[in-house]
């Protein structure tokens, strides 16, 4: 069971006319004087209700009887345990007031209590205090009115910068006012009676700071960087460029011009900006990487639409200008000569090299190399080394000088990407060369022709019998003198061969059916 303790705090009275209507403001209750923290707030009586700021409110139409009405307004504080009662005394207005001479029934008119909002020119200097507006109550002709302000840039942050007089109503503002810090403020504005009666509804009142063009535009990158490929046509969008100011929007002070300042290096102007928008566009028809690899535009953006007045900073745009093939490869040498020993397989014998002028690197500088004439017996093989983009020309088969001492070769070459014709460029034939390849004679020895014979022999021929001739030759002279042959120890021992002529003869009767001749056949290396 919560036990709450509570006392009476005080007693209020409030002068009202004899007849309220519905949502009437009745009055102000300082319920901080009270209890300093409520989480509570209730009524007696249900024909008013009372809000968190302590006013006073008709739930419906009231009347009051005996010209005088009371009930209690109940504050807890359910935490700390309290519990408070104020005690609330309608008394019913005098019709005559001492102030005021004169008979005048309440009238709510709001033309004075309502003004237009507050406009106070942003970074304004002065002098202060100064006057930005007043309020006025129409019931300031029957009652003697105080006025009071509660608010942002009253009794909260930033406090003390506005304060509105007592008895006239007129607000000032102390000090100068940042709009983009604080762009407006709204303030309630209250008009009571000495004796605590709100004859007027609090009045919300905006106070705008009007901007003042105290911000420089900025861009919204250090560096904007963009790529284009070369020789691009013109219209061709390479980016956009986005500047920022912090001033009001919507407005000249944040209506942003762009424009190109210089153009680094400075050759023909090769882009163009939009003024509105930001977007690079290519101007030049002929943007060539081979001439200019990449550009550095300086970009200017000023607010007021552009006009000389305006604030402005500059940005930077660096556009780099993308390789394409639009140069074929070209040989530094459209004849080249080298030489290989005969026989010799898998070996290099050459490397040729080219020149382009695309981006070293890319597939369209990296050459590809062909032999398209004379090695129909692929004796030759070309390649590309990747890093030094040279072609090596190998021999794959072993060349013979005998048969040729000369080989001609014309090679070609490509690049990995294909061709690209530019605007400014003509139509190129592919890029050749010859390449003559001597072939180196080697001291070689003899060959037998053929490399391996058969000799057929009778059974039981006499000792001594040439039965055939196995002739080896120079491939160098073509002829067989000076060439001696014998037969290695250790192998059939039926025959001989001459060791000047190459004659095969007999050294023993040949029989079938012994030895070695069993199969019918003797195999001999000579």
């Amino acid at each position: 069971v919560l036990s709450l303790c509570c006392e009476a705090c005080k007693k209020v009275i409030f002068h009202v006319p004899s007849e309220l209507e519905a949502d009437t403001l009745v009055g102000r209750v300082d319920l901080k004087e009270c209890l300093q923290s409520v989480e509570f707030i209730s009524s007696s009586d249900g024909n008013f209700k009372i809000l968190e700021d302590g006013s006073v409110y008709t739930t419906s139409a009231v009347s009051l009887s005996a010209e005088k009405k009371a009930f209690t307004i109940l504050l807890k504080d359910i935490q700390e345990h309290v519990q408070k009662k104020i005690h609330v005394n309608l008394v019913e207005e005098e019709k005559k007031k001492t102030r005021h001479a004169r008979d005048t029934v309440l009238k709510r008119t709001k033309r004075r209590w309502g003004p237009i909002p507050s406009v106070m020119i942003e970074n304004s200097l002065g002098p202060f205090p100064l006057q930005i507006q007043q309020v006025q109550s129409d019931t300031a002709q029957n009652y003697t009115i105080y006025y009071s302000a509660s608010g942002p840039g009253i009794d909260q942050d930033p406090k003390g910068l506005f304060y509105i007089e007592k008895e006239t109503g007129n607000i000032f503002a102390t000090r100068a006012v940042d709009r983009e810090q604080y762009p407006s403020f709204q303030i309630i504005c209250f008009a009571t009676t000495p004796d605590g009666y709100s004859p007027e509804v609090p009045l919300v009142h905006t106070i705008r700071i009007e901007d003042d063009n105290d911000n420089a535009p900025y861009f919204t990158q250090d560096v904007f960087e963009f790529s284009v490929p070369e020789n691009s046509k013109p219209g061709v969008i390479v980016g956009k460029v986005t500047a920022e100011d912090r001033d009001e929007p919507y407005t000249l002070h944040t209506t942003l011009k762009y424009r190109i300042v210089s153009q680094n290096p400075p050759v023909t102007p090769a882009f163009s900006l939009h003024g509105d928008t930001g977007v690079i566009s290519v101007l030049l028809p002929q943007l060539d990487r081979e001439l200019v690899s990449g550009y550095t535009l300086l970009i200017e953006a000023r607010d007021m639409a552009g006009q000389p007045f305006g604030l402005c900073t500059t940005g930077t745009a660096v556009i780099k200008i993308e390789d394409t093939n639009d140069n074929a490869p070209s040989f530094k040498q459209i004849q080249y000569e080298t030489r290989v020993e005969e026989n010799r397989v898998n070996v290099e014998i050459l490397r040729v090299s080219v020149i382009d002028l695309d981006e070293p690197g890319s597939p369209g500088s990296g050459a590809v190399y062909e032999i398209i004439r004379g090695n129909d017996d692929r004796s030759f093989e070309i390649t590309t080394d990747k890093n030094t983009n040279e072609g090596v020309l190998c021999v794959v088969k072993g060349l013979d000088y005998e048969s040729a001492k000369q080989r001609i070769l014309v090679i070609a070459v490509n690049n990995e990407a294909p061709y690209m014709l530019a605007p400014h460029s003509q139509q190129l034939s592919q890029s050749t060369s010859s390449v003559t390849v001597n072939v180196l004679d080697v001291d070689e020895g003899p060959v037998f022709k053929p490399c391996h014979l058969r000799i057929d022999v009778k059974e039981c021929e006499d000792i001594g019998t040439t039965i055939g001739r196995y002739l080896a030759e120079d491939p160098e002279t073509g002829n067989s003198e000076g060439i001696c042959y014998r037969i290695a120890p250790g192998q059939c021992n039926w025959i001989s061969i001459d060791e000047k002529s190459g004659e095969v003869r007999t050294v023993k009767v040949l029989d079938r059916d012994v030895g070695e001749m069993r199969r019918g056949q003797c195999n001999i290396t000579v």
